[in-house]
């Protein structure tokens, strides 16, 4: 077993953890604080927003087909799919977990964003991770030093603008992480394969 696949699996089983643990325990103490320092930054809430708007589904999916696109051109057909179907994963996933754990969203404060679902984990973070991570490990690595800080304030952003829990926010990166590190896993594997 791969050390990417490794800390995926450690990664997927430290989500469903946490989410059973908020489950059973209730919102931990350390949520609304961490909600009340980040509120702080509700005075540049158009950054936040525009950031926020970064980190939709439809960026991500329009940024993983053009990479995707590029892979193929430059004869990568094989991680160019894995990538298209890593990052839809990531998303179709993702309604699935927060029907699962079916967590409220945070009423602190106004929501700064509209929003109708629910709130464990939080898809911006999780899909952003999924997509920067995985571009860094399959593309190159200088897309970790743009994309990596990117996903981390557009899970931030959302903090801020008061539609998310600093644990939707933690659990969904964690669930990006282990969907990036699970597709460059295969197509490592692949690409042994293919030479084998």
């Amino acid at each position: 077993m791969s050390t990417q696949l490794r800390i995926a699996l450690v990664l997927f089983v430290a989500l469903f953890a946490l989410g059973i643990g908020l489950e059973i325990g209730g919102t931990p103490a350390l949520d609304p604080w961490l909600s009340h320092v980040a509120a702080v930054g509700r005075t540049r809430s158009n950054v936040w927003l525009v950031l926020s708007t970064l980190g939709k589904g439809e960026v991500v999916a329009a940024i993983a087909l053009l990479a995707a696109g590029m892979m193929a051109l430059r004869g990568r057909s094989r991680d160019a799919l894995v990538v298209v179907f890593t990052v839809a994963a990531q998303m179709a996933s993702n309604p699935l977990l927060k029907l699962l754990f079916a967590r409220v969203r945070p009423d602190l404060y106004q929501h700064l964003d509209p929003v109708t679902d629910l709130s464990f984990p939080s898809g911006h973070s999780a899909q952003n991770a999924c997509l920067y991570l995985l571009l860094a490990l399959m593309v190159h690595k200088r897309i970790g030093w743009l994309g990596v800080p990117l996903a981390i304030l557009i899970g931030f952003s959302r903090i801020v603008l008061g539609v998310h829990w600093p644990t939707d926010v933690l659990a969904g990166w964690m669930e990006g992480a282990a969907f990036a590190l699970l597709g460059a896993h295969v197509s490592r594997t692949l690409a042994a394969d293919r030479k084998a």
